[in-house]
């Protein structure tokens, strides 16, 4: 390609030497041709780059999907011990899975009891629900709202065992109850909101060692006084 300059010569380039021959500050002293065709080469250099740029950075977010500053109620291979206030029943639930933990990072929420109700009569599991990489199967005492989880991690299992605590209050029934799809997939994200008329009031999980995680369900139930 072939370009009248100010001196009136030929010069020869290449879309690559518009990098060498655009000068912004000189604009006077190339002929309009040679600066029209430069400005908007160079300006789509600096457009890829800056999407090269994005694009690392997206990647380097995507091969750790957990920021360092997010809030967790338990660190990665550590106990989690969490109950919601006096009157408050569990309303979120939150989890992030990290490959190379082997472990699940919780972020529970609560929220007031539907119709006013304050449960006050609470009891912890005695002991574990689960055993190493077995299903959860859980259900609060009848009448009973699920308020705190306690569990363990085991680097040997990658896996956790969990206890559970409920409470009610004499006024108010459970009813309608139903289960829950599985709220995640393996290694994947598990964000729940219990929706505004409904309580959780058991617990379901299975534990895969090929992938050492669980998928979770929940029971839910409407709570409305006797």
């Amino acid at each position: 390609m072939s370009i009248q300059t100010a001196d009136g010569g030929l010069e020869g380039i290449s879309r690559c030497a518009c990098a060498h021959l655009y000068q912004p500050a000189r604009k006077s002293h190339w002929n309009s041709s040679v600066y029209d065709l430069c400005e908007p080469i160079m300006s789509l250099k600096i457009f890829a780059s800056l999407a090269v740029l994005a694009l690392v950075v997206a990647l380097a977010v995507a091969d750790d999907p957990v920021a360092d500053t997010e809030e967790f109620d338990n660190e990665w291979d550590g106990d989690l011990s969490f109950e919601c206030p006096s009157g408050k029943v569990l309303g979120s639930v939150y989890s992030v899975h990290d490959n190379s933990k082997e472990d699940r990072r919780w972020r529970l929420g609560c929220k007031k009891a539907p119709s006013g109700a304050k449960p006050k009569t609470c009891t912890w599991t005695d002991d574990y629900i689960n055993t190493w990489d077995e299903p959860i199967s859980f259900m609060c005492p009848a009448n009973y709202v699920l308020t705190g989880i306690n569990s363990t991690h085991s680097n040997a299992a990658e896996d956790r065992r969990m206890k559970m605590k409920c409470c009610r209050k004499s006024e108010v029934k459970t009813l309608n109850c139903k289960m829950t799809p599985y709220l995640n997939d393996w290694d994947a994200v598990l964000d729940y909101t219990v929706p505004k008329s409904k309580v959780i009031t058991g617990w379901f999980s299975v534990h895969a060692n090929s992938k050492e995680d669980r998928r979770h369900k929940l029971i839910v139930c409407s709570y409305k006084s006797k």
